[in-house]
């Protein structure tokens, strides 16, 4: 049995429409179910005993994911250079397998119009690769259709799995499949660029707009030599300028939490984070109020890109940008 909490942490990330689903048939197509999702019809295709298909775009035409699709038997390794350029400007994706090749997913919160996704990220799909959303709206009816991760393919019947892409080969994120879906549930969506950025006449379509992630411009660069310690590297931000590189502050430091999985769907709809100048310098500096935790900049940037302590650290001495 897998508990609710774990449904809706799972649903929230790759989960797009929710007031009507597919589910595949023995001969791979999908056929519509013409009924709102449901906690049960999820943990059954977690279970393998039945597969969804997700409709991209959501209700109210926007989306909290994109996919790109290679359904080609180098199709892992192509996404792999895919996920290499989103990451080179600060926006992770994930990789998972397929029955020909890959999906490669960028997950975000708050969600975006199926318009602003393809502004923002369509301009790195290469030839021969699908992206979803692929319409710009849905004015009748759903859309462009993706199936749930971590179901089994009806035509293959087989499970796929996410991957991370090594040099010529791939290794799982995790061995089985309970474990895979605990990963799933621990990924952070994106914070994505201002939309009216995105839909704004000087955003030119193959040029992808700043994101909310890491970012060179307006960064404090650092020489491998020049920070000896966290703590040294910690004093030396501005709590206000570095975070709000991440996320929008008001004059008061207030902003919306970017840490999804704390908040009600996934979205902190009222601003619970506060940002503050630390009482001591590389001190602590933001709380959310919605989970009740905070830390230094160097917490938040790690827990931001998913990162653990001693690959932070490294990076910054290698003179990463953040």
């Amino acid at each position: 049995m897998i508990e609710r909490s774990v449904l809706l942490a799972f649903a929230r990330r790759f989960i797009g429409r929710r007031d009507d689903y597919a589910v595949q048939q023995q001969s791979g197509r999908y056929r519509r179910v013409g009924a709102a999702l449901t906690a049960t019809a999820l943990a059954r295709h977690l279970a393998g005993q039945d597969t969804l298909g997700t409709y991209v775009i959501d209700e109210a035409g926007r989306c909290r994911f994109a996919v790109y699709d290679a359904d080609t038997p180098d199709g892992l390794a192509l996404l792999a250079t895919v996920q290499a350029r989103l990451a080179s400007d600060g926006i992770p994706s994930f990789l998972e397998a397929s029955r020909r090749g890959g999906h490669l997913w960028v997950l975000f919160a708050p969600p975006l119009s199926a318009l602003s996704v393809r502004r923002w990220l369509l301009p790195y799909c290469p030839p021969g690769v699908e992206f979803y959303p692929k319409q710009e709206a849905v004015a009748a009816g759903y859309g462009s259709l993706i199936r749930v991760p971590l179901g089994i393919h009806q035509r293959s019947g087989r499970r796929y799995p996410f991957v991370w892409w090594q040099g010529e080969r791939v290794v799982l994120v995790a061995a089985s499949t309970s474990a895979q879906l605990a990963w799933c549930c621990s990924l952070e969506p994106i914070v994505p660029p201002d939309e009216d950025a995105l839909l704004s006449p000087q955003s030119a379509p193959g040029v992808a707009p700043a994101t909310a992630s890491i970012t060179k411009k307006g960064a404090t660069a650092a020489t491998p030599s020049q920070f000896t310690s966290i703590a040294a590297w910690c004093a030396a931000q501005d709590p206000f300028s570095l975070i709000g590189r991440y996320v929008r502050l008001d004059e008061r430091g207030m902003g919306h939490c970017p840490f999804g999985e704390h908040h009600s769907d996934g979205v902190d709809q009222h601003p619970s984070l506060r940002v503050y100048r630390p009482s001591v310098l590389g001190g602590c500096c933001w709380h959310c109020y919605t989970w009740g935790r905070g830390g230094n900049v160097f917490n938040f940037v790690a827990r931001y890109h998913r990162l653990d302590a001693k690959t932070l650290w490294a990076r910054i001495r290698a003179g990463g940008s953040f």
